[in-house]
């Protein structure tokens, strides 16, 4: 993604005027700063990645604001999907579940490739196309990895259990 001076000009002019809106915006719908900090980030990723789109929409900052309530919505999803995928009781597991060490934990598992592939779909937010290709396989091929890492990692939750 290369940005032409008119489009990093444009950009950066909304980014140093929505930033703290948009922020602000983002921490109050999460309840978490890291989170919406990176949402927002992510906010103007996209809009680097889209910069036609956002310079040809008749309200930029609409755009953006639109684009920030999509981020969000995708990070509560992935939020639950990864609580539900795990089914992590946080009343279970003593501290905060985010310092838990989930290599150290499942360490039979984690030097599975399919271990490691469910850990960059589940936790490192890849898309499966993403995922396939950085390491090289079909999309059908990674789908079928990561159900079978998901049926492996059910099977140790169950035993625990």
């Amino acid at each position: 993604m290369i940005l032409n001076d008119n489009q990093r000009r444009v950009i950066k002019a909304l980014y140093l005027e929505m930033y703290f809106l948009l922020f602000a915006y983002a921490q109050n719908m999460l309840s978490d700063r890291s989170l919406a900090e990176e949402a927002v980030q992510d906010t103007f990723r996209i809009a680097c990645v889209k910069a036609d789109k956002l310079l040809f929409s008749p309200n930029p900052k609409g755009w953006l604001l639109n684009t920030l309530k999509n981020v969000i919505k995708n990070k509560v999803r992935s939020q639950v999907y990864l609580r539900n995928f795990l089914k992590l009781d946080e009343n279970v597991i003593p501290g905060n579940s985010d310092a838990l060490d989930i290599d150290f934990m499942y360490s039979d598992l984690t030097n599975s490739e399919d271990y490691k592939l469910l850990k960059k779909i589940a936790l490192d937010k890849y898309s499966m196309l993403e995922a396939a290709k950085e390491i090289g396989i079909s999309v059908e091929a990674c789908k079928k990895r990561v159900q079978r890492a998901k049926k492996k990692l059910k099977k140790s939750f169950k035993k625990m259990v």
